[in-house]
This record gives structure tokens, sequence and C-alpha cells, in this order.
């Protein structure tokens, strides 16, 4: 019987540090209201706040050190790691920097580095247990078990009720199969930390191995019965189901584990297997889909999917899967075998006669093979478990490219209506004239959200606007540019198109108006295309027409550039306009010029991180993200745990 085993896993505690508030901080100062936001959860306020304290004061190590567990708890392992960078090199004695490094270094699996970080933590201080309890997990990642153990004991003398050193003592045995000691351990750990529910998802498993399944059984149904929506208690129930032959109980906790996390690709794969069981070979073609579309590098998925296809005697569509399998590990003996069988059927004897003397080759010259046995059965691989995702089936490096998701850019910047007190206007001398127009009643910024003013509103200024004289509403340059603007709010778009055109280059708002204009064919663009405003990008576009408004809106936002080159939102709309005909690179150059332009624009870094995704920058696109994130941009928190994690 397979049960699965639960990924040794090093847990932490987030320890945000009791900041000593020294007596010439006024009361309520920037880095406790940080340090309280963070208490509080609120780690994107938390994030904020500290972003102010930073800027007015670059050398303090501490805003930079809570904005890094901040960014940590979000998933923003980059920014997290650059944070703690920053905390070290400002204090280089500081302990809770190196652990909170090392663990960051763990995430990016750079174990011997992470194992420098923590020593470094160690030696300036020598008595905190979760240091000894990081040292321990990276000795037995690198096979150092003894080592391993003899830190966890450590833990454990100097805090014997730290819950954590007990669980990762048990994860330990549980690797050397001394499932009695490690029940001791991580009851012992239950014991101390009654509310951990991942402790009794490892409990279930040694439970399983010491062939108590009932027992087993109600762990994780404790766990699911507190907590309604944890993966690992579903899918171990998922797995125990599956083992015991009871398909449609298994079957309903995979679909559970997918309905919380769409993502998860070891899920497709073990319900495709179940599938495959009940000689479903659809249903498990379609979830071996959802694995390699999620995860290109996944082998086995290849090698399953192969399997199924020649059950449905696509033998064609078999060979491709199995040659992607070699090509992805090229000393996988069995899929030599079992492609060399389809180039029989195919008639193609002399590549099957070659893939069965390479087969044979791989079986006897080599012990680092993906290797099963010299016969021709066709069988699939068994179940997975979370490890097996990270260490048995990415065994080539390689970008994802992940162009069947749509992304949703940011929209363009426009000048909008809004009577509120919020304001993100960097241009603010010719605004302001626009806001002093007595003709109008309303406020003007610059924003690229929609304004909150209603209809009615917009609609009463331009009736305001329309009952002045022709030769007020076009040669006073103010009222001709609030015309262009509540005629494009208004969708009255020939409208504004002929005040703009009115706006003569001698006019200081010359910039302002060749912006707006690009702005005017955008929106053409999009409505030929029958899409909203904050459009999905997407990989194909028509390509008639509908591109030439978009070719006029980079024509217009390249002018306004000439005119004033500092004007970062015109960079920000013409690349926007460049991602709606696929010009990627010219996207991201502009989008790049935009942040040189305006280093705070959240937006920009979401936008060319999604652009970065889309070519398969992963590296950059991740940085991006983080960027963003510390900026303000909340849903690039979302995106980092998609992509970069």
């Amino acid at each position: 019987m397979y049960f699965t085993k639960p990924a040794f896993t090093l847990f932490i505690i987030l320890v945000v540090i009791s900041v000593n508030i020294k007596a010439q901080y006024i009361k309520e100062n920037l880095i406790q209201k940080g340090e309280e936001e963070i208490l509080k959860s609120n780690y994107t306020g938390a994030i904020l706040i500290l972003n102010q304290e930073i800027e007015k004061n670059t050398g303090n190590h501490l805003p930079y050190f809570l904005r890094g567990l901040a960014k940590k708890e979000l998933g923003d392992n980059i920014g997290a790691f650059n944070d703690f960078s920053t905390t070290i090199n400002l204090h280089p004695g500081f302990s809770k920097a190196y652990y909170y490094r090392c663990i960051q270094k763990i995430d990016f699996k750079d174990f011997y580095s992470a194992l420098t970080d923590i020593n470094k933590a160690i030696s300036y201080n020598v008595t905190n247990s979760d240091y000894y309890i990081a040292r321990g997990y990276l000795y037995n990642v690198l096979k150092d078990t003894t080592n391993a153990m003899h830190d966890f004991n450590t833990a454990i003398f100097l805090n014997g009720n730290n819950s954590n050193a007990y669980l990762n003592k048990s994860l330990l045995e549980i690797d050397m199969k001394q499932y009695d000691k490690a029940l001791i351990n991580i009851n012992k750990s239950i014991g101390i930390s009654p509310f951990n529910l991942y402790s009794f998802v490892i409990r279930g498993f040694i439970e399983l191995n010491n062939k108590d399944s009932l027992g087993a059984k109600e762990d994780y149904e404790f766990v699911i019965a507190k907590d309604s929506t944890h993966i690992l208690a579903y899918y171990n129930l998922a797995l125990y189901y599956h083992n015991q032959k009871n398909y449609e109980k298994a079957l309903f906790n995979y679909n559970k584990v997918i309905s919380l996390n769409p993502y998860h690709s070891v899920c497709y794969y073990n319900r495709a297997a179940l599938f495959a069981e009940k000689e479903k070979y659809v249903e498990a073609m379609n979830d071996y889909d959802h694995v390699i579309k999620i995860n290109p590098l996944n082998i086995y998925a290849y090698y399953n999917r192969a399997i199924v296809k020649q059950y449905l005697s696509d033998y064609r569509g078999a060979l491709a899967d199995f040659s992607k399998v070699i090509e992805l590990y090229p000393k996988f003996q069995k899929a030599y075998i079992l492609r060399s069988n389809i180039y029989m059927q195919l008639k193609n004897y002399a590549d099957a006669e070659k893939d069965r003397k390479l087969a044979n080759y791989i079986y006897n010259a080599s012990s680092d093979t993906l290797n099963f046995n010299k016969s021709d059965s066709v069988y699939l691989i068994p179940l997975l478990d979370f490890r097996s995702e990270s260490q048995a089936m990415d065994t080539s490096e390689g970008h994802l490219q992940y162009k069947s998701f749509q992304i949703m850019l940011k929209a363009s910047y426009t000048l909008i209506p809004d009577n509120s007190n919020y304001s993100i206007n960097e241009y603010n001398e010719q605004i302001d004239l626009l806001n002093q127009n007595k003709n109008v009643n309303l406020k003007i910024r610059m924003d690229n959200i929609d304004s909150k003013l209603s209809y009615g509103n917009i609609a009463e200024s331009k009736t305001l606007l329309d009952s002045l004289s022709p030769k007020n509403k076009i040669f006073i340059v103010s009222n001709c540019l609030w015309n262009v603007i509540l005629s494009g709010l208004l969708k009255n778009y020939n409208e504004a198109l002929y005040f703009v055109s009115q706006i003569p280059d001698s006019s200081e708002f010359s910039y302002l108006s060749s912006f707006l204009k690009g702005n005017l064919y955008l929106k053409l663009g999009e409505q030929e295309e029958n899409i909203e405003f904050n459009n999905p990008f997407v990989e194909s576009k028509p390509s008639t027409g509908i591109n030439n408004n978009y070719n006029l809106a980079i024509t217009e936002f390249s002018t306004s550039i000439i005119k004033n080159r500092k004007f970062s939102y015109a960079y920000f709309n013409r690349a926007y306009a460049k991602s709606s005909i696929n010009d990627i690179s010219g996207a991201i150059v502009d989008y790049s010029s935009c942040i040189y332009f305006s280093k705070t624009n959240g937006e920009a870094y979401y936008n060319r991180g999604l652009l970065y995704i889309f070519i398969g920058d992963r590296e950059n696109a991740c940085s991006d993200f983080s960027k963003a994130g510390e900026l303000g941009v909340a849903e690039a928190y979302s995106l980092l745990y998609k992509y970069c994690k």
C-alpha cells in the first residue's frame, strides 16, 4: 500500500521583535505603527507605513527588517530576502536578520548559503532554539542526519516547550523510518501546541505506517473539522481512501483540494491516476493536461499521459509524450522501451531497434536512472507526494511560459473628474490650471481608475460647457480640454477628438492634449474589440482596423513624450497600447521608462512583471511583482504566490 510521505518542512514562527522606542522618537512613530500592523496581520498596511520611515531614514535597520517580515508573510520571498540583506548591511550583528534570510534561502533551495547564514545567527546568539531547528533542517536536507538530530536535541535542551523542535525531530525520525519514536515526539509537539493542525496531519501519516489506519483517518477528519480549508488534510485523506480503493470518497477529497487550490498539480496527477484505475481515460488525460500546463517539466505526467494515450489508441500522441520524457530525462530507461514498442506498431523498425539498444545500454551502464525492469509491461507510475513534485519531476532547467493564461494589465492613465481630496498628480501646474476653471464645478486628477462621479455629475458639467459660446468653448484652452475629458467620459469620442484637435501645439497644455488624444484612440480600439476598459491581455489580437487605433494611440503618446520627455504617464500608456498589438518588447521598454521617471509607480512594475511572465522571464517578473507589492499593489502578492514560489 502506498502512503504519501509529508514533505520534510521547517516550521518557524513569525517573531516580531519588540522595538525599544528611544526617547527621541515621538509617541506614535512609524516603526511602532508598522510593527503594530504586522501584529494585526495587516501586512500590506505595515509595508506602506514602513516605506515612509525608510524614506525618512535610510540608515535605520529596523524598518527594513520589519518590512521583510511583512513581505515574507505575503509570500514575497524576493522582497523579504532583499530587506533582510539590507538589514544585515546596516547592522551586521543582528542575528534575527541572518535567521530570516536563511529561511528565504531555504525557499530558494540555496541550502549551503543558508547554512552559512544560520551559523552566523548562532554565533551572535547561541541560546535561541529556533536557530538550531533551522540548522537541523538544513543538515537533514544535506543528508547529515547525525548533526540534524544533534541540533534538534539542542533546541529541545534550550527550550523544552518549543513544539517545533519536537515536530521537526519527528519528521527526521519519519525519514529514518523510526515511526515509534516519531509518534512520541509528534505527541509531545501536539501536547505543547494543540492548535498546530499540521502536527495532526503528521501524526496521521505516522499512524498509517504503524498500521493504525483508523487513527490516521480520525486525525485527518479532526483537522478538517477544525479548518475546512486545510488542503493537506484533504489531500492525505484522499490518498487514504485511494489506497483503500474507496474511489468515491477519494475523488470527493481530491476535488476539494482542487477547489481550494486550482494549481495543485500533484492532486491533478493523483486524481488522473484514480480515473485511469477506473478506466476513465478521457478524464485522466484532462488531468494530466492540467499537470503539464502547471508544471511543464513534470516527466511523470508526460509518461503517464503517454500510457493513457495508448489505451485510447492515440499512438502518435503517445510517441510525442514518450519523446518529451526522454528529452527532459535522457536516462529514463522505461520510456525508451515503451517508445520502441510504439515504433514497432507504426512499423518504424529502425527507430524501434535503436530505442531497444539504448534502453539496454542505460539499464546496464548506469544506476542513476528511472528504471523499473527490462520488461515491456505498461503501467502507470504510482501516486505522488508533495516531495515528489520538487525532487523527482523537475529534472531539467528552463523558463516556464504561461501563454495559455489570460493576464489582466492595470489600465492606462487619464485625467478624470473627482471631487475627493485624493490625488496622485505629478504635473500639478497644468492640472491646477484646469481645476481653476470656473465654468466647471468639478476637479481633475490623473489616475487609472474609473471616476467615482455619477453619469449625472459629468453630464451636468458638460451641459455647463455646452452653454458657452462656440468661441469660448474652443479658444479658451482650459474649456477645450475639459470638453475633451467630459466628452470622452460620456463616450462621445468623435466629439472629444474634435475638441482635442483645436488645441494649438504652442499651448502649455500641448503635451496633455496629445496624451488625451492617445487615450481616445485607445478607447476606440477597445470599443471595436468589444472589451472593457481594463482589458485582459491575451495572446492573440485581431489584426485589421482595430490595430490601427492602437497605432494612432502610440503615435500620440510618442508626440506627448517628445513635448515632455519626463511625462511618465505617456510612457505607461504607450506601453499599454503596444501590449495590445503584441509588441511585448516595446511595451517592456516603455514600462521601464515610466519607472525611470516615476520610481514609485507600482502599477508599472506590476504590468511589466506580467509581460515578463508572458515571455517566460520569471526572474524579472518576480522581482517586479515584489516591488509592485512593496509600492501598494496588493494583487501582486497573489501573482508572487502563483508564479514565484
